[in-house]
């Protein structure tokens, strides 16, 4: 009789320590859902902001430029109907300037993705329909190219356009609309792709999301 209560009591206990366990576990699981659910929203608002963003009048001859700047570099673009100049400048001395023909600036950003000290800039333009990213990266007293990577398979699936570059911690983002992508659970939104950058200035795609529009 004694044994029987004892493994009576025994049973209790684990079911009672499963009943928490799967307590804990279900509510970890909402929390991790919501906090997906507000760093996507967050990821649109920044991807429109960046379409949003207003250009900078130098005169009134149809010339705008923009500029960011990272420590004691400046990198600029000036835009003028059908050409762009990009610069960089270090302590107010210039160390590159190269002219694009036949484009439009959307963005410029500076950032240092990979920790090494050396700044990288990266520069989207348009050319008609298609948008174009240039990748820059300081070494040695030097401003170099890197080749930025281009979109390939699923990521490529219903690309539309409207490209936007943001950084995101150690990751420089890529955004787009895209629609009629049969992999994908929408039939349109935005798709951000995350890529890192190593200090042997190789990029990683780390994740992409596919995301909602922001019902204005």
């Amino acid at each position: 009789m004694v044994k029987i209560f004892r493994f009576t009591v025994f049973l209790l206990l684990v079911s009672l320590l499963l009943g928490l366990l799967y307590y804990v576990q279900q509510k970890e699981e909402v929390e991790k859902q919501s906090n997906i659910g507000l760093e996507e929203m967050d990821l649109v608002q920044r991807y429109q902001d960046s379409l949003d963003s207003p250009l900078k009048s130098v005169d009134q001859d149809k010339k705008t430029e923009f500029i960011t700047k990272i420590e004691d570099f400046e990198a600029k673009m000036e835009s003028i109907p059908n050409k762009v100049i990009f610069s960089v400048t270090k302590s107010n001395q210039t160390v590159y300037r190269k002219e694009f023909q036949h484009v439009s600036c959307k963005q410029i950003l500076s950032s240092d993705l990979n920790g090494d000290m050396q700044p990288e800039f990266w520069v989207l333009v348009s050319k008609g329909k298609k948008s174009i990213i240039y990748a820059f990266e300081y070494h040695k007293g030097n401003l170099q190219t890197v080749q930025f990577p281009v979109l390939k398979g699923r990521q490529n699936f219903g690309y539309l356009g409207n490209d936007s570059l943001h950084v995101d911690k150690s990751y420089i983002v890529r955004s787009f609309d895209f629609r009629n992508d049969p992999y994908s659970d929408l039939s349109e939104g935005i798709r951000a792709c995350y890529y890192s950058f190593g200090t042997d200035r190789s990029f990683v795609l780390n994740k992409t999301l596919d995301l909602e529009h922001i019902q204005q």
